[in-house]
């Protein structure tokens, strides 16, 4: 069994001498994982589609906090990466940039920063007994919040997507994620919404953008009355950054490293 990992500088993330993140993909010839970033990044939609598709059924039970965000990333990414589930550990000491657009920098202020937006969305009830436009304006703020703070190496988007769809629905409300597929018009939108918010430090354009994919849900006619089924966000928002620099100068095909 190939041995564990040590992450601790952020070329430690990739395979030596590539830009390829270092994954569980191993095999003869293979001691860090696949080496290809296009055959990694089909191997891991695919595999990061079932484990959201699980989700979908039998969501992770959490109070909605760090350790339930991180709960939901190591299980979708498990099958992918040693550092499912863990805060990033780079860069350290500055701002990461990529693209113009900023992102926390790994260490004591980002863990410090994402544990205050998990008090504040706990203070506020965890968002329950809002009407749709208090609901939706609070769901923009600490989703902007959180994805600066950007607690992953990978994965954000869709950790988020599914900590922030099962949070919507214990507060009576739906996040259509369909809107959100590849392609779709709201996709770019919510693209260029948070860059804004990273940019401008507003979240306004996220709350419009996320306000035309919330709907309330049904409420039930009895107490014996069926839930209805969640649509699966396993294939709607994957990605939310644009391929560019990565830090120290490395380049990558995929997102830069900081996006999805």
């Amino acid at each position: 069994m190939p041995r564990r990992s040590t992450f601790r500088t952020w070329d430690d993330y990739f395979i030596p001498g590539t830009s390829v993140l270092r994954n569980k993909f191993t095999g003869p010839g293979r001691p860090h994982g696949e080496v290809d970033g296009i055959v990694l990044t089909q191997l891991e939609e695919a595999a990061t589609a079932l484990r959201t598709g699980e989700l979908a059924d039998e969501p992770i039970d959490g109070v909605f906090d760090y350790p339930h965000m991180k709960a939901i990333h190591r299980h979708i990414f498990q099958d992918v990466y040693d550092w499912a589930g863990e805060e990033r550990v780079a860069p350290v000491g500055s701002f990461m940039t990529k693209d113009g657009h900023s992102y926390y920098p790994a260490g004591p202020t980002l863990t410090e920063a994402a544990e205050a937006q998990y008090r504040q969305l706990a203070a506020k009830d965890l968002l329950r007994g809002l009407e749709r436009p208090d609901f939706v304006h609070e769901l923009a703020e600490i989703w902007g919040e959180l994805n600066v703070i950007h607690s992953f190496r990978e994965g954000n988007t869709r950790t988020q997507f599914v900590f922030f769809s099962q949070l919507a629905e214990q507060a009576g409300y739906r996040i259509e994620s369909s809107r959100f597929a590849v392609g779709s018009p709201l996709r770019e939108q919510f693209v260029e919404a948070r860059f804004h918010s990273q940019d401008t430090g507003s979240n306004a354009r996220l709350e419009e953008v996320l306000g035309r994919a919330i709907v309330p849900l049904p409420r039930p006619a009895s107490p014996g009355t069926a839930r209805p089924a969640r649509p699966s966000p396993s294939r709607a928002v994957r990605g939310a950054a644009r391929p560019g620099p990565l830090a120290g100068g490395r380049a990558s095909g995929r997102d830069g490293g900081y996006g999805r």
